[in-house]
């Protein structure tokens, strides 16, 4: 008897696509094709093929949470460009800069620790 040697490497699938489909569109449909799939966190591809195939695509909701870490850390970068600026000047920073400066590398650090929380 014959045993089946395992050649290792990524197994086959069961239902292999091996059809192709064009569709023509234009550079608007295109663009407004391509936000939607990856709004809904799918390639251009897999959308076409679920809203083809009937299927209800979802968009990817984002968590309250990240909108408001986005926005915190947004808020820090922007702090830190004007902090940079007056340096790139040669502006010496006054002591409410330092206070600010200080003041956004402990939101930050809590921040990088809110976001490990959350994310375990």
């Amino acid at each position: 008897m014959l045993v089946k040697r395992n050649r290792g490497g990524r197994p086959r699938k069961q239902d292999k696509k091996t059809e192709q489909l064009a569709v023509m569109c234009t550079k608007t449909d295109r663009f407004v094709i391509r936000t939607m799939a990856r709004t809904a966190g799918l390639t251009v591809s897999e959308y076409l093929l679920k809203a083809g195939l009937g299927m209800q695509v979802v968009r990817a909701k984002i968590p309250k949470e990240a909108l408001a870490f986005t926005g915190r850390i947004n808020h820090s970068a922007g702090l830190l460009n004007q902090i940079a600026r007056k340096q790139n000047f040669g502006l010496s920073l006054s002591e409410v800069d330092k206070l600010l400066l200080a003041g956004t590398l402990q939101e930050l650090q809590n921040l990088s620790a809110q976001i490990k929380t959350y994310l375990q």
